[in-house]
């Protein structure tokens, strides 16, 4: 009998609130308000996130590109 397990990991984002500030994006260039968002890596079976692998995370988002930053 063959079987297969497809285990990883995957950082899960919610929360999509303005942060209230202007920002230049390093990667594009925008001067934006950029969003505040909240992540967590989770290990995932077969693509599906079950564990949770590691705090909670407080990210900016550029809203032109997509790209995150840490939030201090």
């Amino acid at each position: 009998m063959f079987f297969i397990f497809l285990i990883g990991t995957r950082f899960v984002t919610w929360g999509s609130e303005p942060s209230g500030q202007q920002m230049r994006c390093g990667k594009c260039g925008t001067v934006a308000e950029f969003i505040n968002k909240k992540g967590m890596r989770f290990i995932t079976f077969f693509f599906i996130p079950v564990i949770p692998a590691g705090g909670t995370q407080h990210l900016l988002q550029c809203p032109t590109c997509g790209t995150r930053y840490h939030a201090r």
